[in-house]
């Protein structure tokens, strides 16, 4: 994830931001907006160490994998869509036709017995 991102629309971070930083608050997200700056000041205050070891920290958490709430956000999608090119086989074509494998109509065996 990027701070551009973040910047840019925070909200889907906050569960995420609100687990790695317990001390937060909803108030102290929406009072921030958005800036890492305003946020890492918060986080050092609350958190009792310096705002640059908190703006440090902060980074890192932003420069890491995006969280999954904010991932599956609708401002991403064109992104989620772009990724999952990632996730089909060489030569296999993502619209064709799936019928070939036949098992559609055949209800599945429950877990644990062979019929």
């Amino acid at each position: 994830m990027s701070r551009q991102q973040f910047q840019d629309d925070w909200r889907p971070f906050r569960d995420a931001l609100l687990s790695r930083y317990p001390s937060l608050t909803d108030g102290d997200l929406s009072d921030a907006d958005g800036s890492t700056a305003a946020l890492a000041k918060t986080i050092a205050g609350r958190d009792g160490i310096e705002p640059a070891e908190a703006q440090q920290r902060l980074h890192e958490f932003l420069d890491g994998p995006m969280p999954a709430d904010a991932y599956a956000a609708p401002l991403h999608d064109n992104a989620a869509v772009m990724d999952s090119a990632d996730y089909v086989p060489a030569g296999e074509d993502p619209l064709a036709d799936d019928r070939r494998f036949g098992d559609d109509n055949v209800p599945s065996t429950p877990m644990g017995r062979d019929r």
